[in-house]
């Protein structure tokens, strides 16, 4: 009985709310509207967008002038990476260019104190091809 009587007056109030809620819009709506009068809003409408469309677009030309100004232009951030790229690619190929160098030299050497004094070479942990 209670539990009843509750969700009905909970209902109620919902629908009470509801109904000042579409109360209020329609008043909004009236406004709007010039109170029925199409010819003066259809004005304050076009003017109010013309403004908001004025802020859009300034807004826009101040992101606009933002990523121009901090190097945001693609076509240099493309050329900068290609080079980028190119410098790196050099690189790898001089590093292992030095390291063919290293390692022919250790094994030369290794063989030369080979020879000339007759004993084993010394271990790869003190020379070798790891000594990079």
């Amino acid at each position: 009985g209670d539990q009843r009587r509750g969700r009905a007056k909970a209902m109620a109030d919902r629908a009470a709310a509801a109904e000042a809620r579409i109360a209020q819009l329609a008043t909004r709506l009236d406004a709007l509207e010039g109170g029925g009068g199409a010819g003066g809003s259809n004005a304050a409408v076009e003017e109010a967008l013309k403004e908001y469309q004025k802020e859009v677009l300034a807004r826009l030309k101040t992101i606009r002038a933002q990523i121009s100004g901090d190097g945001g232009d693609v076509e240099t951030i493309k050329k900068e990476r290609d080079e980028a790229l190119a410098e790196n690619a050099a690189l790898k190929a001089q590093v292992a260019k030095q390291t063919y160098r290293i390692n022919h030299l250790v094994k030369a050497l290794n063989a030369e104190e080979a020879k000339a004094g007759g004993s084993e070479p010394p271990p790869p942990s003190r020379r070798g091809s790891t000594c990079l």
